[in-house]
């Protein structure tokens, strides 16, 4: 099945092209974020490493998101993508965002999901294949396509604005395929709803409705047992090496962009100053840990100055911005694992929040 090649998540930017030069689309800005408890056992010593390679070893390809907000749909369908192929079902594996896009986010008319809606959309809607449902990587309310007139170009108000956004009539998840048929002719669509519904009644149950880890010392106690976790954070354009830390005087190293190193916006920097006023949100896939991890970076600070920052410790990451720009040359111990990184500790505990996926 065709995929996109261009990578990014970024529901900020009006252009394709900027996605046609690196990738690296980015969420709104998420809302109320819980941060971790650092619990005395997570604060006060280092714990072994878990075995990344090894939790990567089960991963599904990555994926690019193209030119959509979508980061967290990729985030959540890589996930169970790995669970399920940990489990045993086939190592090419490869269920449709497009499809979790539509469900998580059809009764909205802005863009952006996040973990929790992500997971409930799984548990009561399923996932068909990427070859039933294909993903489209083009933001409709910028992108001109053939099918946007057809799907879309009858609606109004904000059932039009979300078909904008997933693609779809957002009401034809409630309609009866004689219904669709008559007034869309969308066999894809009924033919991909089926197959959720059975994919989901075989392969979908989980233990609980929960879906927060709510302590590092959990977080670390899952990706050790090999299962990985899902990372939304706000997003600081230096700390990640991003495009447009370039245009808003931030500064970038490309060397830690090209190698998926991120870093932390440190209060009083310019990244930490510029970056508040360009909110936006990206969620990735955490794979593992090193808590022994030394990072170093120089940080153009507000009053102009140059520090240079160290930190301890890490978290290694699956992202969605394809394997060609961000984390292209990304390594454990010598192996290449291009469109992964590693994020200092300091970022994911302080500015993210963690989702588990409870899969039976």
């Amino acid at each position: 099945m065709k995929r996109f090649t261009i990578t990014l998540c970024l529901g900020l930017v009006s252009s394709l092209s900027y996605a046609q030069v690196d990738g690296a689309f980015l969420d709104s800005k998420y809302q109320n974020l819980v941060h971790p408890i650092k619990d005395k056992n997570s604060t006060t010593k280092s714990l072994p490493a878990s075995d990344t390679k090894e939790v990567i070893s089960y991963q599904s390809a990555v994926r690019s998101q193209a030119a959509r907000g979508t980061c967290s749909i990729f985030s959540a369908t890589a996930y169970l993508e790995g669970l399920l192929i940990k489990k045993g079902l086939n190592a090419s594996l490869d269920l449709s965002e497009e499809w979790l896009q539509y469900t998580a986010v059809r009764n909205k008319s802005s863009d952006g999901s996040s973990g929790w809606d992500n997971f409930a959309a799984i548990r009561d809607f399923g996932m068909p294949s990427e070859e039933s449902l294909p993903y489209i990587g083009e933001d409709w309310a910028e992108a001109f396509n053939p099918l946007k007139e057809n799907r879309c170009g009858k609606l109004s108000g904000n059932i039009k604005k979300s078909c904008l956004i997933v693609h779809r009539d957002p009401t034809l998840l409630n309609l009866t395929d004689a219904q669709i048929t008559a007034l869309y002719g969308d066999r894809e669509f009924i033919n991909a709803r089926k197959e959720a519904l059975d994919f989901k009644n075989k392969n979908i149950k989980f233990s609980s409705s929960n879906f927060y880890v709510s302590s590092v010392s959990e977080v670390k106690a899952l990706l050790q047992s090999g299962i990985p976790v899902v990372l939304e954070v706000d997003f600081f354009y230096g700390a990640w090496n991003h495009r447009e830390a370039d245009d808003f005087g931030i500064g970038r190293n490309l060397d830690h962009w090209s190698k998926g190193i991120v870093t932390f916006p440190e209060g009083d920097s310019l990244d930490e100053v510029e970056s508040r006023k360009h909110p936006a949100g990206h969620s990735i896939l955490v794979v593992g840990y090193d808590d022994n991890k030394i990072v170093e970076k120089t940080v153009k600070m507000a009053d102009g100055a140059t520090k240079k920052f160290t930190y301890k410790g890490v978290y290694y990451f699956k992202n969605s911005w394809g394997t060609s720009n961000f984390g292209k040359d990304f390594k454990i111990d010598g192996v290449n694992f291009p469109g992964y990184g590693m994020m200092v500790a300091k970022y994911a505990e302080e500015i993210g929040q963690f989702f588990k996926m409870p899969l039976l």
